[in-house]
């Protein structure tokens, strides 16, 4: 029985070889695509217990065509079907790594889909490896980068930040972007909460001024919503607001500057983060 087992094993390390060799040599000889790809519901129902096989044998196929094939083919000819090629090996075999990575590399930048599809495809990874970093960071990125969605990179920002041993900069991050989709408050209770916790004296003073500057925008944003009460409607611009409201408008420049798009009030960065 054992000796059937070990043969059986080599026989699939045998088949696994000659398919990744049988795939480089497809592609220097012919034109690769990755159309028409077939449904992961498929693969799983196909595949059986061989689920880990076939995702590393569809890794193979995929990865042939990423480093020999995709750089003469147009974004919009392979999108879809990288797509589900890589919500396939993730489905197949949740804890394979690599793809994971190979997916945030390549699919974000093809369009808002293929981005909004790779963070689906990290809450698999995120799933089976719910302490690793990497995961909740691409998705972060991925919101803020190419989606335009600050509030729910904050949230992803504060999900790693709540990872034991994690980085305060993934804590400072949400309160960052908390404030740049609009939701000051959140974000100086994150950084009060990063304050509460710091011991660096250096580090301590800087949360302490951010802390000022956001109490300053909820100043703000109070007196927004306390326009809109009296009035049935937002401001036109921020100076409606004096003095009724507010006695001034606060001189906030340098670190964060406030952006009012009627009806929302932000603070943002007026420089990339470093």
């Amino acid at each position: 029985m054992k000796s059937l087992r070990a043969s059986f094993i080599i026989l699939l390390m045998l088949l696994y070889g000659y398919v990744f060799i049988l795939q480089e040599k497809h592609a220097q000889f012919k034109d690769i695509t990755l159309e028409n790809p077939i449904p992961v519901s498929l693969y799983r129902v196909a595949s059986g217990y061989g689920r880990q096989l076939a995702a590393e044998m569809l890794f193979i196929k995929t990865a042939v065509f990423l480093g020999e094939v995709k750089q003469k083919a147009p974004n919009t000819s392979y999108a879809s079907a990288l797509e589900n090629n890589f919500d396939a090996i993730t489905s197949l075999y949740p804890r394979f790594i690599d793809p994971y990575y190979f997916s945030q590399a390549y699919l974000p930048s093809l369009s808002r889909d293929a981005a909004e599809k790779n963070n689906n495809i990290l809450d698999t990874g995120i799933t089976a490896f719910p302490k690793d970093f990497a995961f909740r960071l691409f998705k972060a990125i991925n919101f803020i980068l190419y989606l335009n969605e600050p509030l729910e990179s904050a949230r992803s920002f504060a999900e790693t930040a709540a990872i034991a041993d994690a980085p305060p900069l993934f804590g400072h991050l949400a309160a960052v972007f908390s404030a740049q989709g609009g939701d000051i408050v959140a974000g100086l209770i994150s950084l009060k909460a990063l304050l509460a916790s710091e011991k660096d004296k250096g580090v301590r003073s800087r949360y302490q001024k951010e802390i000022a500057i956001f109490e300053q925008a909820v100043q703000v944003n109070d007196a927004l919503i306390a326009y809109q009460k009296k009035n049935n409607a937002p401001p036109d611009d921020l100076n409606q607001l004096v003095p009724e409201f507010i006695p001034a408008i606060p001189e906030i420049k340098d670190t964060f500057i406030l952006v009012y798009n009627k009806p929302l009030l932000r603070l943002v960065r007026p420089t990339p983060l470093k």
